[in-house]
């Protein structure tokens, strides 16, 4: 073979294709340069990757209409699966015209979805930080199944999904929703993290067909969720910035026609919780928040530090309110100082539990105290027995687990879980002054 033969040309169209799928644009664009074999290879290539504005000669101004003609040159029938904007815009450096930038980008949305996009993704990253607007129509597309978007502002057009039947996959990531409705019938699984929503009016969500959905660490007013028959799995934190609460301080409709808080919330329940009576239905649900209406299909229940208030009535609450509830994971921090001091028994609810549905209590914790012991004696006066609870101390992985149990049950005896916490670890303090004697090894750790 003669030196310097081009073997990659002989390659099938579709490898070729692939290889350029893997660049960027600009990069695959290049290509065209390179034989007269590979004039059109790029345009038909079933991957799209768009990075820049910062950094590209011109700005915005000329990258703009790059990735215009880019999208407009695409081979009629050639088949676009991905097209992935990775888009920076440092306004510091460069003064873009903003509203311009931002019609740039609502054209190549939806240039991509003429093109007939299986997936795609948006990300734009602007500096100083402000919202990218997308203009306030709807996405159309019978073919799109996975969404992403990151950095933008939403409207009621945009989120509005019934366009999309096919859609089954919506990522949301530091946006602002900028709607007071969110709605897809299609929709299998929403993902919505460090997303902004309305400070003084509620969201509506209506996801029917819904599967999974994680709802992690966003900000503004909860909003409220219709039924999901459908949905299997939930993934649920809040933080301090998220408001469950009308602006008069009820968890349901204040009767104040001037609260904004209230808006689309009609319950009937002085109690029920704005944002998570729509997860009702929900199998298994991990939760990092503070107020919970019933859940009469949930099996698996992982409960964080929130749940150490001072009476422990979260934790009741979910044994007497999740019926077919089988695995219990228990996750608590180390005791507060404002813990009261418990004196007496924990007294069971008037309704019965169902403890035959309950097959496994895990208590994972740094080491043994108060509020240990207060868990311990509210799963026992619920009629939880021993024999389902296990505990994962990490502090103490070295006793033997019947050394364990023995030295807990000192601390349960005493009159109140303070003391009793102060009795066991004097005592465990004196165990680990003996030789080791106790052939019984640990309980292995939970996996």
């Amino acid at each position: 073979m003669a030196s310097g033969a081009d073997r990659i040309s002989d390659l099938p169209e579709g490898v070729l294709h692939h290889i350029l799928s893997l660049l960027p644009a600009q990069d695959a664009v290049r290509t065209c340069v390179l034989a007269q074999s590979w004039r059109h290879h790029w345009r038909s290539a079933p991957t799209v990757r768009v990075a820049g504005c910062t950094g590209w000669a011109g700005g915005v101004y000329t990258f703009g209409p790059f990735v215009d003609g880019l999208l407009r040159a695409r081979r009629g029938g050639a088949p676009l699966d991905t097209c992935d904007f990775d888009l920076d815009v440092d306004l510091d450096l460069c003064p873009f015209d903003v509203p311009k930038m931002e019609r740039h980008f609502s054209g190549w949305i939806r240039g991509a979805l003429r093109r007939q996009v299986r997936e795609l993704r948006f990300r734009v990253s602007v500096t100083p930080r402000i919202p990218c607007a997308l203009e306030d129509r709807h996405l159309a597309s019978e073919h799109l199944p996975r969404l992403e978007l990151v950095g933008v502002k939403g409207n009621a057009g945009v989120l509005d999904f019934s366009s999309c039947p096919a859609l089954e996959d919506l990522k949301m990531e530091d946006c602002d929703v900028g709607s007071l409705e969110m709605h897809s019938p299609s929709l299998k699984h929403l993902r919505i993290r460090y997303c902004l929503f309305y400070s003084n009016y509620r969201t509506g969500m209506s996801f029917p067909s819904l599967v999974l959905f994680e709802f992690i660490t966003n900000t503004g007013r909860v909003p409220m969720l219709e039924s999901m028959p459908s949905l299997e799995t939930a993934t649920v934190r809040f933080d301090h910035f998220y408001d469950d609460q009308c602006i008069n301080g009820r968890l349901d409709d204040c009767g104040d026609s001037a609260c904004a808080g209230c808006y689309y919330y009609y319950g009937p329940d002085d109690y029920d919780c704005v944002f998570l009576e729509g997860l009702t239905e929900a199998k298994d649900l991990k939760l990092d928040l503070e107020w919970c209406p019933a859940f009469s299909q949930l099996k698996t229940l992982v409960l964080s530090k929130w749940f150490m208030s001072d009476d422990l009535s979260a934790l009741i609450w979910f044994l007497h309110h999740a019926p077919l509830l089988e695995k219990l994971t228990l996750k608590p921090s180390k005791v507060r100082n404002n813990l009261k001091k418990m004196v007496g028994s924990y007294k069971p609810l008037e309704q019965p539990i169902a403890a035959s549905h309950l097959q496994i209590v895990e208590i994972i914790c740094k080491d043994v105290d108060e509020i240990l012991l207060k868990i311990l004696k509210v799963l026992s006066a619920n009629g939880i027995p021993r024999k389902k609870i296990r505990i994962q101390c990490s502090a103490l992985w070295h006793l033997p687990y019947f050394l364990f149990w023995a030295l807990i049950d000192i601390g349960l005896q005493q009159p109140d879980t303070k003391t009793g916490d102060r009795v066991y670890n004097g005592m465990v303090g004196s165990f680990q002054l003996l030789p080791a004697v106790f052939t019984e090894p640990p309980l292995p750790p939970i996996r």
